[in-house]
């Protein structure tokens, strides 16, 4: 009997692993491959440039402050300036405004007495380079904003190779009118037009004893490119109703206050802003052209109390968004292909009538200027 139940159980036990589902069995557990250590890549080289211009900038933040003296960032313009520069590094840019001659003579008189007070100088050109031929300016041609030569119209080391004096904008000078004394059928297609007698007692200039671009124009149309002559100039000597003392914004604002017809020495560094403000006035296109410079130059100055500061600074605002802080309030066009020309059309002079004075012709410009030449030539006192 027990034979027999042995049997059976042997029997079933057979049926049941039929049954039953095969399992594969799980096959060996293989430790995964160590994952290989990757080394660390070695951190970028530090050129010596980027090193020195980083302890420029710590510097330049712990001297916090860049006195700027004057003519172009004046007004509105330097506060614009002075917030952006102040948003980008948290430093405060101390704008003293003046006309050029006004500032190069304080400059001057400082370094005469000990007193070191500016870092940079905005002036006109010919101002400029009598702060350099006197000593008193330094080189930033090592600027990083500078070594690239591809964003510029006029890249400044062309105008200027050893980077005392740099150029940061076009200027053109010339003849303005106001629209509400010449109308468009009487406008003056030559500068002979203005000998007409209709023009008597009817046109401004700045005076040639104090502002510089009476001279520019008189230089570039008469000595540079012949298409006046001195003879011209006499004849219009008796055209004049006054010689307007200070700047190119003195005499623009007379002729847009209507105390001319036709201001022959205007520019669009004062006149721009006057026309986006409503100014009733204009650049007059008359076919022997206009004067055509670089237009406003910054130097720093040699006794800067902020060098690294001033530096700064200069490499920020001659960058295309500094730039278009400056033309952008200033309604002007600048040396840099990536900032647009915030002029507005009616101060815009063809570039092409444009006679083009370079740095060095300052000198001569220059020695006309002090001797008071065209002051004498204007007023008939010079012999024939």
């Amino acid at each position: 009997m027990l034979k027999v139940w042995t049997l059976v159980l042997a029997i079933l036990t057979i049926f049941v692993m039929a049954c039953s589902p095969s399992v594969t069995p799980a096959p060996p557990t293989v430790a995964p491959a160590p994952t290989p250590v990757q080394a660390a890549k070695p951190a970028a080289p530090v050129s010596p440039e980027n090193a020195a211009w980083a302890s420029v900038e710590q510097a330049a933040k712990k001297e916090g402050v860049v006195v700027i003296y004057t003519a172009g960032l004046a007004g509105n313009v330097g506060v614009a300036v002075a917030k952006a520069f102040k948003e980008k590094y948290g430093m405060k840019l101390e704008v003293v405004g003046g006309t050029s001659p006004v500032m190069l003579e304080r400059v001057q008189t400082e370094y005469r007495v000990g007193q070191y007070i500016i870092d940079l100088a905005d002036f006109s050109e010919a101002r400029a380079m009598a702060l350099k031929e006197a000593g008193l300016t330094v080189s930033n041609k090592d600027l990083p904003v500078l070594q690239d030569r591809t964003p510029w119209t006029m890249y400044p080391l062309d105008v200027e190779p050893d980077g005392h004096i740099i150029a940061y904008s076009y200027l053109s000078v010339g003849p303005w009118a106001n629209t509400n004394l010449v109308k468009p059928a009487d406008e003056p297609k030559s500068w002979l037009d203005l000998l007409d007698p209709k023009w008597k007692g009817k046109i401004i200039a700045g005076d040639p004893g104090v502002y510089v671009g009476t001279t520019q124009i008189y230089y570039a149309l008469v000595m540079k490119s012949g298409r006046l002559t001195e003879d011209y100039y006499r004849r219009l000597a008796g055209q004049m109703k006054k010689f307007v003392p200070g700047g190119v914004q003195a005499q623009t604002a007379e002729l847009a206050r209507g105390e001319g017809h036709i201001n022959i020495d205007g520019s669009d560094s004062g006149g721009a802003r006057l026309v986006t403000e409503g100014a009733p006035i204009k650049i007059l296109q008359l076919k022997e052209g206009y004067q055509l410079s670089t237009g406003e130059v910054m130097t720093m100055v040699s006794k800067a109390p902020h060098p690294n500061a001033t530096r700064l600074f200069l490499s920020w605002f001659l960058s295309g968004e500094g730039l278009k802080v400056y033309a952008e309030a200033a309604s002007r066009t600048t040396n840099r292909k990536d900032v647009p020309d915030f002029r507005p059309a009616a101060a815009r002079a063809d570039p092409n009538t444009g006679v083009y004075i370079k740095f060095e012709e300052y000198p001569k410009i220059q020695e006309m200027y002090s001797g008071g030449f065209l002051v004498k030539l204007l007023k008939g006192e010079t012999g024939k």
